[in-house]
């Protein structure tokens, strides 16, 4: 019997090296992921995308399905992903507090919105269907006021706050320009426990050390399964949109532009899904039928 595992062990190895020298990769990477927009054009095989896009386990909630989201603040997003949160983040609409709501509610897997006080009721009503029980305020908001159905946490914006929210430490990356922020956003989770900051706004340091200590922001779990949707975005994508669906697990592709058709990058994206199931993060990508029909002529019969 020794023999015999010897002989088998030896079988493999040559047969291993054999695939090696003949440069046969054992695992070939995919193409439909979050690097797609950098190869050249001449790396992307659009059947090949087809296949990988049909060729995956998704949630039924989403399957068969092509979704376009056109609300800006988040209420539509927090809805489709979320079927329920302890926490949600609330923000104003200043670049800084876009990314710090980023930072937060992607490593916590918490929904986010952006305020907006002519949506007052439509967000308090998200907050009692989702049965949120904290909000976490994040700007200049005009939410101060704590019911018995939640309480409002105002986040001081600090470093420490983070740390504290979280249980992390937490390094730092600056997002170069605000047509990056969405790109960066969408790969926040792929470098957790990294706070984003905005090269534009100038950073005025910590604020004062004797600031109370904060109550921590418990995480959650992600909501995705590891089934999620093919989810596309372009930089002109609702941020509210981007973040939550990064917070709900699912990963989020950045198209070079939301008509399919003007280029490979953006048709691989999507090729094979004009039945679903996709997710569109934006109205730049227009109404269901033409967005269908744009996928279906792109794609490879």
């Amino acid at each position: 019997m020794i023999a015999k595992s010897v002989r088998l062990a030896a079988t493999v190895l040559v047969a291993s090296l054999a695939l090696a020298a003949c440069g046969t990769p054992v695992t070939e990477s995919k193409l439909v992921r979050r690097g797609l927009s950098d190869l050249d054009e001449s790396e992307i095989d659009l059947s090949k995308a087809k296949a990988e896009n049909q060729n995956r386990l998704i949630d039924p909630k989403f399957d068969g399905k092509l979704v376009i989201v056109n609300d800006p603040i988040g209420i539509e997003a927090s809805r489709l992903f979320f079927e329920d949160s302890d926490s949600l983040v609330l923000f104003s609409p200043d670049d800084k507090s876009i990314l710090r709501a980023a930072t937060l509610a992607v490593n916590q897997h918490l929904p986010a919105v952006q305020y907006d006080d002519a949506r007052r009721l439509e967000i308090h009503k998200l907050l009692t269907d989702l049965g949120v029980s904290r909000l976490v305020v994040i700007g200049d908001v005009p939410w101060t006021e704590t019911s018995g159905e939640f309480s409002v946490i105002k986040d001081p914006g600090t470093h420490r706050a983070l740390g504290e929210f979280t249980a992390f430490q937490y390094g730092s990356k600056v997002v170069a320009s605000p047509e990056q922020m969405v790109k960066d956003i969408a790969r926040l989770d792929k470098t957790p426990h990294m706070e984003l900051r905005p090269a534009w706004v100038p950073y005025e340091g910590e604020l004062d050390a004797g600031e109370e200590k904060n109550q921590p922001i418990p995480a959650q779990s992600r909501r995705d399964g590891q089934m999620a949707p093919n989810i596309v975005a372009t930089k002109d994508s609702p941020i509210a949109n981007v973040i939550t669906a990064a917070a709900y697990g699912g990963r989020v592709l950045v198209m070079p532009t939301a008509d399919p058709l003007a280029d490979k990058h953006s048709m691989a994206a999507v090729a094979g899904l004009e039945d679903g199931a996709l997710v569109a993060l934006g109205p730049e990508f227009g109404r269901v039928k033409e967005f269908k029909a744009k996928i279906k002529q792109g794609t490879p019969d």
